[in-house]
């Protein structure tokens, strides 16, 4: 059985949507505490990630920032499988991450360091770049749904699953990388 790990900033049809394909075709969903409660709202069954790793710490600033989510993104070897087993460490195939809007807030010429600190995600791009280490389905943007669905409906086919999970890697690696370079512009401009 496979595993997903949803962590959505927007609580919106996206994430739903997602959530029903994955259900659909048989994977088990872990998320956020925020995507869990929105998935529990809308019929969709989804485990806490804190359930999973322990209670939340730094109101909820630090949940998915755990060893054992990382192990179970990082995971490649067959001596790696049978630790993670022997730790009762569940494996991540696919990561879904809906960055909080870091970007719209170093835009708003209204923003204050203390706004844009409160828009800068860190477990995001963390998961985002794991997922795509260790070779996961790491989708960055709902529009990648519609590409997912499509390869599940085909059956999942090993040979797509290579290319479909590099071209993820590679948007999603290019999505923190903007998302980190805003941040940077922001506080570059706030030190001049």
């Amino acid at each position: 059985m496979k595993t997903a790990l949803l962590t959505s900033y927007e609580k919106n049809e996206a994430v739903v949507r997602l959530a029903k394909i994955l259900v659909e075709n048989g994977w088990t969903l872990l998320g956020s505490a925020g995507t869990t409660s929105y998935l529990k709202e809308n019929g969709i069954a989804c485990k806490d990630v804190a359930d999973t790793i322990g209670p939340p710490i730094l109101g909820h600033r630090v949940v998915t920032l755990s060893r054992e989510i990382y192990a179970g993104l990082l995971a490649s070897t067959s001596e790696d499988f049978a630790e993670l087993k022997r730790l009762n460490i569940s494996n991540i195939d696919l990561v879904y991450v809906n960055l909080y809007p870091l970007e719209k807030e170093t835009q708003n010429p209204q923003a204050a360091p203390e706004s844009v600190l409160e828009k800068t995600d860190i477990g995001g791009p963390t998961l985002l770049r794991a997922a795509a280490k260790g070779r996961r389905l790491a989708l960055s943007d709902s529009s990648q749904i519609e590409e997912l669905e499509k390869w599940l409906a085909n059956g999942s086919p090993e040979s797509e699953c290579k290319q479909l999970t590099l071209k993820f890697a590679a948007e999603a690696e290019m999505r923190v990388a903007d998302y980190v370079s805003a941040s940077a512009h922001y506080w570059e401009n706030k030190v001049v």
